[in-house]
């Protein structure tokens, strides 16, 4: 248990006035614990009361393993052919957690946790800003674990750019990511390989398109290491690219620069989306441009703070964040160049060193 994590999270916890909070198996309760269970139907999660003393209510088929990884954490277990909602309320009354005001956070279930609600008089809030908050500024030892992973998306890049040929499928191409990453280490690997029209999805989620040629190919991938986040878009052209792509690509690395150029301490995240915004606008391309300019990362891929104009905060040190503003052209094709960026004690580090230049696959 990350004793001083608790402290900070209970010191969080009273200024928003709850009682409790409760943290369902999540990346954000295996930052907190070092482990997460598998989640299933069954109501379970980590309690933290707002007096600093917590503990873990779960389904009996879950208590073994807990008590073998969990140490000194207090378990209070229900039997399976028990009714759940009964049992799990009756094991919060002695624990004086009814009528109470308890955070959840962002895996909670809402099936089971209505009913608990209901039953107990319990007013069950969002929870996930203050998790947020808790992490949202880096140690030096995480950040370099951020570079780490980062330098492994950067490696598998220039490995997919020799790999990649007209003819294959996204999925093909997604699948060689995924194992690359793997390959050097990083856990957690995910891709999105998206060809020709598709590259205008943002968050494209299909893989059975042939890649042709002449083809745009728009690539968003990461991993983890040592449980720290890396994420990377990049787009490459198979073959040639039209007058009209070369344009386009120009238009958004300039953007991704101006974002990135408008980073510092103590930079004003609306100031930051603005300059980079203003690149595409400027350009004709502001309604293709219709996404936030870039998300908080880390522990997870996607936490505080958010890079956007209507998110009125200061960049401190410590944070690190992705700039990935995009041109997404529906049904025609997408641009997007994304590096993730972290404000440091010497200034502003951009974690990915893949080049900007646009990149084309001769045939």
């Amino acid at each position: 248990m990350k004793k001083v994590f608790i402290e900070k999270l209970v010191t969080l916890m009273k200024k928003d006035n709850l009682d409790a909070v409760l943290v369902y198996p999540s990346e954000e309760l295996k930052f907190l614990i070092g482990f997460s269970p598998m989640a299933c139907e069954r109501f379970q999660g980590l309690f933290i009361k707002n007096d600093g003393s917590y503990f873990y209510l779960c389904n009996l088929i879950y208590t073994g393993e807990l008590e073998a990884v969990m140490g000194d954490i207090r378990i209070l277990s229900w039997f399976d052919g028990d009714d759940m909602t009964e049992a799990v309320c009756k094991l919060l009354e002695p624990e004086e957690l009814h009528n109470k005001r308890i955070g959840v956070n962002s895996t909670a279930p809402a099936f089971c946790t209505i009913d608990i609600a209901v039953n107990a008089g319990i007013k069950f809030t969002n929870a996930r800003p203050l998790f947020e908050e808790m992490r949202i500024i880096k140690t030096d030892t995480e950040l370099e674990n951020m570079r780490k992973s980062s330098a492994l998306a950067d490696k598998v890049f220039d490995e997919v750019i020799k790999f990649i040929k007209a003819g294959m499928k996204e999925g093909e191409v997604r699948d060689f990511i995924k194992a690359s990453l793997e390959k050097l280490g990083g856990l957690k690997p995910w891709a999105i390989v998206a060809a020709g029209p598709n590259s205008s999805f943002p968050h494209y989620n299909g893989g059975d398109r042939v890649i042709g040629t002449p083809d745009v190919v728009l690539l968003d991938f990461g991993c983890t290491y040592n449980d720290m986040c890396s994420d990377i878009s990049r787009m490459i052209f198979i073959g040639s690219a039209t007058e009209e792509q070369k344009k386009v690509y120009e238009i958004c690395r300039k953007s991704t620069e101006a974002g990135e150029a408008a980073c510092f301490k103590g930079a004003f995240i609306p100031d930051i989306d603005r300059a980079s915004r203003a690149v595409i606008e400027e350009a004709g391309y502001g309604d293709a441009f219709f996404t936030r300019l870039g998300h908080g990362i880390g522990f997870m891929g996607h936490e505080a703070p958010d890079i956007k104009v209507s998110n009125p905060r200061k960049l401190e040190k410590g944070m690190c964040f992705t700039i990935e503003p995009g041109i997404n052209l529906l049904g025609k094709f997408g641009m997007r160049v994304e590096d993730v960026v972290a404000i440091t004690e010497n200034g502003t580090e951009i974690l990915n060193k893949a080049t900007h230049d646009m990149v084309v696959v001769k045939i």
